[in-house]
């Protein structure tokens, strides 16, 4: 059971992490589509993204694979074998959420709560 937990925590932490990671890359490259024409930006983004994505693609997997494992591995020092993996798993899924609700929405998460905002925003 524990390993089906464990596999779980860190592909869901690897997915979120890959997606964030490579969301923000190409949302950089966007932000200067307006000072090419609209074909030739077409096609040199889509040559830096095959140029900068395939190194990355086959690399990150790997880099972040080792983080989550690592990462939900450190909550087995802290907090015992489940509910470690449990307290590491929120944890990384609450920086996620920072990350995004700042990318999507422009929000500091820990703002909100700090200002008591947080549950209103569900």
């Amino acid at each position: 059971m524990y390993r089906a937990l464990f596999k779980f925590a860190v592909t869901t932490l690897t997915i979120l992490s890959a997606n964030l990671l490579t969301t923000h890359i190409t949302e950089k490259l966007i932000s200067y589509k307006w000072e090419v024409k609209p074909l030739r930006f077409t096609l040199i983004s889509m040559a830096v993204i095959t140029i900068v994505f395939y190194p990355l693609f086959i690399r990150l997997d790997e880099w972040l694979n080792k983080f989550s494992r690592r990462f939900v591995k450190a909550g087995h020092s802290l907090a015992g074998k489940y509910l470690g993996l449990i307290m590491m798993y929120l944890l990384g899924l609450f920086i996620m959420m920072y990350f995004y609700a700042k990318m999507w929405y422009n929000m500091n998460i820990i703002t909100l709560i700090l200002n008591g905002r947080f549950l209103s925003l569900f």
